[in-house]
This record gives C-alpha cells, sequence and structure tokens, in this order.
C-alpha cells in the first residue's frame, strides 16, 4: 500500500499558532493536534489544507509554504504541515467535526497543551522553520 498524506495546518495569526483538542476517536480525545486532514485523491496538498479548514473549523484560508519533513502516522499515512493564514474576512475558527475545543497559543504557551505525541516532532520543526525554538525553554523565538 503507497504512502498517504495527511496535512496539517500550522494556522498563524499575529504571532500565535492555533491547536485544536480532539474529541474523537476516544483514544484521541482530550489530545491537542494541528487542525488538517487526509488528501484526497487527485487533489494537491493545498487545496486538502483549505478545504480541511473549511470544513473542521468553518474558516477560509490560504495555504503557504510547506514545513520541511514529515513525521509517520498510523500506516500507511505520513503527516506533511503547511503553514497557513486566514484570508480577511473569514469567520473566526469554530470547534466543529472532530475537535471540541481550539485554543491560540503565543510564544511560551506552545508547549501548555497535551498535543498527540505524533504533532510534537512536526510543531517543533514548524516553529523551527518560522523563526526558531528555544529547545530548553519550549519558546518561539523571532516567530
Amino acid at each position: 500500500m503507497s504512502e498517504r498524506i495527511v496535512v496539517g495546518a500550522a494556522l498563524l495569526d499575529g504571532g500565535r499558532l492555533l491547536a485544536a483538542r480532539r474529541s474523537a476517536p476516544v483514544e484521541l480525545a482530550g489530545r491537542w493536534e494541528l487542525p488538517g486532514g487526509k488528501v484526497e485523491p487527485g487533489e494537491t496538498a493545498e487545496a486538502a489544507l483549505v478545504r480541511e479548514l473549511r470544513e473542521e473549523l468553518g474558516v477560509d484560508a490560504e495555504a503557504g509554504g510547506r514545513v520541511p519533513g514529515e513525521w509517520p502516522l498510523k500506516p500507511p499515512y505520513v503527516l506533511h504541515v503547511w503553514t497557513a493564514r486566514l484570508r480577511p474576512g473569514s469567520p473566526a475558527p469554530e470547534a466543529l467535526e472532530d475537535h471540541d475545543d481550539l485554543r491560540w497559543l503565543g510564544p511560551g504557551e506552545i508547549w501548555d497543551v497535551d498535543w498527540l505525541d505524533q504533532d510534537v516532532p512536526a510543531v517543533r520543526q514548524t516553529l523551527a522553520h518560522l523563526g526558531g525554538l528555544d529547545a530548553d525553554a519550549g519558546e518561539v523565538s523571532g516567530a
């Protein structure tokens, strides 16, 4: 079986990163992740990211650049992260579908939530890509 891509959104607003708390499935409930979802056959990763953010959070967003790296999920899936921003006039994100809470995390708050294990290295790489991560303090610098 070939690898399937899941896109995660590093949705940014004013130097803050959006985290979404899972409500389902039961084994993931209460843990935090970058919102996103599966790339469908014939769909680009950027289009999937925009579609998933609309479906999951009710927002109109635009994809930015891909964060270098990929992170294994449950086979055959692999996570790719893209930066994203809300389009002007987009409604505020809402916890819909598989999430029961959303939180904008600023510098110094990134590690205040219980990230899904597979999202931790992706979040670290995303923060490093955006301007640096002080691994000892767990804070974003220059973002």
